[in-house]
């Protein structure tokens, strides 16, 4: 069976991570970090994340679109879902 989608190796995590820093306000950025601690301490799981991340990357869609090459597709998939089931979609 084939992997879910290709694994984002460090070195993009580390400049997508510089990228954020660069292009957003450092509040959020500071927020953006405590959500990656909170994962990588399994304080947060996956969907938390996600969610966190669509909120605090509201106004950089383009950030929240290169942050998404970095989670599961399932799960971007069922918060969608649940939106337009939410809108009657």
């Amino acid at each position: 069976m084939a992997a879910e989608k290709d694994t984002v190796g460090h070195e993009e995590a580390v400049e997508f991570v510089r990228k954020v820093q660069k292009h957003i306000n450092k509040e959020i950025y500071k927020d953006f970090v405590m959500v990656l601690c909170a994962y990588s301490d399994k304080r947060k799981d996956v969907v938390d994340v996600y969610r966190d991340v669509v909120e605090l990357f509201a106004d950089s869609p383009d950030l929240l679109q290169d942050f998404l090459r970095f989670l599961p597709t399932s799960v971007v998939l069922a918060d969608l879902d649940s939106k337009f089931q939410i809108l009657n979609i």
